[in-house]
């Protein structure tokens, strides 16, 4: 296959021991690393044994040539097309709309998808799930759109070994959530997570008191079996910690208050155990 002003031909066909060695794969390479990698030229090359395919050189907006994602992602949604693809880049691809993601939904065989900087929110993020039952690495990292609505669809992809969500708009309480269903279901998986979440677990310690000692309680349900002399004593260890914590008020309000920060320590030390190693609660 030659295809003219691509520079293959002198890449690979002006050496008679290249041409030995050629494979659509080598000339998908030279042709993404060259953002070449147009509808037209995806099409050409929708039959070849390709397992990997990069497109950000060829849709980023300054480097490539800066295509409508829909008319270089629509290649996919063919029947049959790119079947043997396992790994798809699009790291810096700008794409123009999340719904652009809906193509990718037929690559029968992605195993692996990066969207770094891609410019994308949380209903290309929910747009993926349809990928569940392959996917097992998810680069999200540097889409700040995406937030803690996205979680629900992270969760669905269970067999994920890898995500990154470092510079995403997810916080804590979306990473509580996640935290909190991978370690029920005692998933398996490497994660690499927003700076800010990272801040707040290096300081728990300035958040509440993080291992109290009897007779302060740990567990949320005995909240309403205190006295309201034991539900004050408790808040006001909190409260020398975090004077934001107020350790008064009417005896339901501080049942609510401690359970409340009782929970939300119990699962800050599920996430620190996470990405710390430190012991958490179960």
């Amino acid at each position: 296959m030659v295809l003219p002003g691509t520079g293959v031909h002198q890449t690979f066909l002006g050496d008679p021991l290249a041409v030995l060695h050629l494979t659509h794969q080598k000339i998908t390479n030279v042709l993404a690393d060259r953002g070449l990698l147009t509808e037209t030229v995806l099409t050409l090359l929708r039959g070849g044994n390709i397992d990997r395919l990069e497109l950000g050189p060829t849709m980023c907006e300054e480097d490539g040539l800066n295509l409508h994602s829909s008319d270089v992602l629509r290649v996919f949604s063919r029947p049959g097309y790119y079947s043997t693809l396992k790994e798809l880049v699009l790291d810096g691809a700008h794409l123009q709309r999340d719904f652009d993601l809906v193509h990718i939904q037929q690559l029968p065989n992605l195993e692996r998808l990066h969207l770094e900087g891609a410019d994308i929110g949380n209903e290309a993020v929910f747009l993926l799930v349809a990928l569940k039952e392959k996917l097992h690495y998810l680069n999200l990292a540097h889409n700040p759109k995406i937030d803690d609505d996205a979680i629900p669809a992270i969760l669905l992809l269970a067999k994920l070994g890898y995500l990154s969500i470092q510079a995403t708009g997810i916080d804590m309480p979306g990473f509580r959530r996640l935290a909190a269903v991978i370690h029920t279901e005692d998933r398996i998986i490497d994660i690499e997570i927003p700076f800010r979440c990272e801040k707040y677990i290096d300081n728990l310690h300035k958040q509440y008191l993080v291992d109290p000692t009897l007779p302060l309680i740990t567990d949320p349900s005995a909240c309403p079996l205190l006295s309201n002399a034991a539900l004050i004593r408790n808040l006001e260890a909190h409260s020398d910690i975090n004077p934001s914590i107020v350790p008064t008020g009417t005896r339901l309000e501080m049942i609510e208050r401690l359970k409340k920060l009782l929970e939300r320590r119990q699962m800050d030390l599920i996430v620190r155990s996470m990405i710390c190693g430190e012991p958490g609660e179960v």
